[in-house]
This record gives structure tokens, C-alpha cells and sequence, in this order.
């Protein structure tokens, strides 16, 4: 009777082996796991995060955006903070079905809940003028040193560079912009990859002539592929991407 239950403690206890080594080493989805992170642990989502999407994955990290209600990062019940929407991009990784990095903007890391550089530093962006040369109008590149203040992600401070215009020495050396003065960005959202950005309808006030509104579009698109986690731009006008920016 004994060696009966010692053979039944036994198998009991390899059984219950056997179900441990199977659900720590069952095959887990890490783009679920990272979004579940995501929901779960960041304090910055937490706090107000909401619109999770998923938009690529690069060099093995997965790259979200979620929109916040105010500006900051982390757990801010404590913080005097503004109340504006923020698109945030956070990048995950995960090694051994757990999440390794957890970094929002490029700026707070989520899992030692601080911030990796300070929030005032300032940041280089490429934002796409035209310039005249040969006689032609090419795109070209220049920069511009932005500090993020209010927790706005890079995409969003970039397309707000590119519609105040070249600075007055720009100007001088024959870079121009055709998109008009009086511009206003509406919205700036991502999804799997893609950039929906909104704007006025100032955007496309006398734009007569393809050339130009090839150019508005190559200026909107080019400052927005910069980002590694945009793939495609959508362009809309007060919500609308049909029948807009006509030659």
C-alpha cells in the first residue's frame, strides 16, 4: 500500500513537472505580449494612454503609438501638466517571452520608470524645404533643433517645423516652401506603420499646377519617412484625403 502511494506522489509530482515545463515554454506571440506590457505596466499609458496601435517592428523591437490627454510621461497625478493630445511612439523589446525595453519617445524608459535624457534636451530633425537649382526646384534637406516640452512626438514637432517655413537666411540662399503661410496641422495619427496627417484648408489654396502640389506632398511625405516606424503618409484635409490637393 505504501510503495502504491509513493508511486502515485511520484507520478503526481512528474505530471505536475511536465505542465510547469510546458507553460514556460510554450510559444508566446511577442507582439501580443508586448502590447499586454504595454496595457499593464507603462505608467505613462496607464496614466491616460488610450488608441494603442500597432506600427512596425524594427531590428526586432516593436514599435506602438497611443495618444495621451496630457503632456509628461510616467505616473503625473502629481504634476502640474498640460491638458493637450499627445501622440507618444513607445518601442518594446522582448528576449525569452519578456519584455527587456520599454522606451517612450526616445525619452523615458518605462520599466525603471525615469526619464533616459533630460525632458528639456533638444533634439536635430530633417524637415524638407525646395531650393532652386540648375534652374529647377529640388527637395532638400535641412535641419532644425527642437526641445520637447510638452511630451509632443517627434513626427508631430517635425510637421510644425516644416509649416513655420525657412528662416529668413533659408530664404536668402533660394530655399522656399510651397505650402501656404497660415497652414495649420489638425491631427497627426499612426497606425501598422502608416502617418494619417490632417491639416486646414489653407494647405491647399491656390495650388494650381501638379508640380505644385507634387511638391506640397514631397515636402509633407519626405519629413515624415524620416522616422524609421513610418512606412506610408496619408495626407488629409479637414478630414477628407479624396479629392484633395487637385493640380
Amino acid at each position: 500500500m505504501n510503495k502504491n502511494i509513493i508511486w502515485i506522489v511520484l507520478i503526481i509530482i512528474a505530471l505536475l513537472g511536465l505542465i510547469f515545463f510546458l507553460v514556460n515554454n510554450k510559444e508566446v506571440n511577442p507582439q501580443l505580449l508586448a502590447e499586454d506590457w504595454i496595457v499593464n505596466n507603462s505608467s505613462t499609458y496607464i496614466f491616460d494612454g488610450s488608441n494603442l496601435t500597432f506600427l512596425t517592428i524594427n531590428e526586432g523591437k516593436f514599435y506602438f503609438s497611443f495618444e495621451s490627454s496630457h503632456g509628461g510621461y510616467g505616473n503625473r497625478s502629481e504634476e502640474m501638466v498640460t491638458q493637450v493630445i499627445t501622440t507618444h511612439i513607445i518601442e518594446i523589446a522582448v528576449e525569452n517571452n519578456k519584455v527587456v525595453s520599454a522606451i517612450t519617445d526616445g525619452r523615458y524608459d518605462e520599466i525603471n520608470k525615469e526619464s533616459i535624457v533630460p525632458v528639456f534636451e533638444d533634439e536635430t530633425l530633417s524637415i524638407f524645404f525646395l531650393n532652386i537649382a540648375s534652374e529647377q526646384e529640388e527637395l532638400t534637406k535641412v535641419e532644425r533643433t527642437v526641445s520637447v516640452v510638452s511630451g509632443e512626438s517627434f513626427p508631430q514637432l517635425a510637421i510644425k517645423e516644416l509649416l513655420k517655413g525657412p528662416s529668413a537666411e533659408e530664404s536668402e540662399n533660394g530655399i522656399f516652401s510651397m505650402i501656404n503661410p497660415g497652414t495649420i496641422l489638425y491631427s497627426l495619427t499612426l497606425k501598422d506603420g502608416v502617418a494619417t496627417v490632417d491639416f486646414n484648408q489653407k494647405l491647399q489654396e491656390n495650388t494650381a499646377g501638379s508640380a505644385t502640389v507634387m511638391a506640397i506632398r514631397n515636402q509633407i511625405e519626405e519629413t515624415l519617412l524620416q522616422f524609421e516606424y513610418i512606412e506610408e503618409v496619408i495626407i488629409s484635409i479637414d478630414g477628407e484625403t479624396e479629392e484633395i490637393l487637385q493640380p
